[in-house]
């Protein structure tokens, strides 16, 4: 890979671990004044914990992970658009990620703003939260189907071209791309459960599942720079490794023909 990509994703992880660190510091913070400073006194923990949320170290900590959250939707949007924009018959499907992108960036402003209210009404915070979480494990599972659709649609139309042998290739890319998206959805899964049975513990997994947003595109920069996703050049290469060796089985007078991966994704697609 080169130079530029390189510092590109170093810089977006760097800035992402950045801001989750504050978001983890500012939490930790203030369950530390709620249950161990104010240990001993008359004041429920709970509520200390709560009336911190005005506190400009937690304000500050939703909107890092409310920034950190669209840093990571904006990786996988950038991915979709990446696939489809040269595709003349199904361009039309790009604005439908964008539209839940800023729904997404609506529901965590609306999250953002009832966060600073909580002390009028958590039940508020909590709604707005579950919202939230709908909203973006939403985005995630119609981003992921149509980055898996335009794969498959790809393979399909490789394998009518040159061969039922060939594409095993695309394979591995579909099941990372399911892989990234199967990290927050099973988290988003297990919080609404809790959340629709009121069950306690969907507090405290919040934090665990705000986590697990990140933890996605991490693996899904890891899996770039070690070249094994699917980028702007995953297309040619594919095909042009899978074309040679294709050409052996055609007929004399066929693979004397120069062909070229190009062309051959051009009349693919066509």
């Amino acid at each position: 890979m080169r130079q530029a990509p390189r510092l590109f994703f170093l810089s977006y992880t760097s800035v992402i671990f950045i801001l989750e660190t504050l978001y983890v510091a500012a939490n930790s913070r203030r369950v530390w004044i709620a249950f161990i400073t104010n240990w001993g006194s008359l004041t429920d923990p709970a509520h200390v914990e709560i009336s911190l949320w005005h506190d400009w170290a937690s304000v500050a900590a939703m909107a890092c992970y409310i920034i950190s959250n669209w840093l990571a939707e904006m990786l996988m949007l950038w991915r979709c658009i990446t696939l489809f924009q040269n595709m003349k018959n199904t361009r039309w499907l790009i604005p439908i990620p964008c539209c839940m992108f800023f729904a997404v960036i609506a529901t965590s402003v609306n999250l953002f703003v009832n966060t600073t209210k909580i002390s009028e009404s958590t039940a508020e915070m909590t709604k707005a939260y579950c919202v939230f979480v709908v909203v973006d494990l939403s985005f995630n599972i119609i981003t992921t189907s149509l980055i898996t659709a335009r794969i498959m649609i790809h393979r399909s139309a490789l394998r009518k071209s040159i061969g039922t042998h060939h594409g095993r290739e695309y394979i591995s890319i579909i099941a990372m791309t399911t892989e990234f998206c199967m990290i927050y959805a099973i988290s988003s899964v297990v919080y609404l459960v809790l959340y629709a049975t009121d069950n306690f513990v969907q507090y405290p997994f919040m934090v665990v599942q705000c986590q697990m947003q990140v933890i996605a595109p991490f693996v899904l920069v890891l899996r770039i720079l070690q070249g094994k996703a699917w980028t702007r050049r995953t297309e040619a290469d594919i095909t042009s490794q899978s074309l040679p060796n294709h050409v052996e089985e055609l007929p004399f007078n066929f693979s004397t023909t120069s062909v070229r991966s190009s062309e051959v994704s051009t009349a693919v697609f066509a």
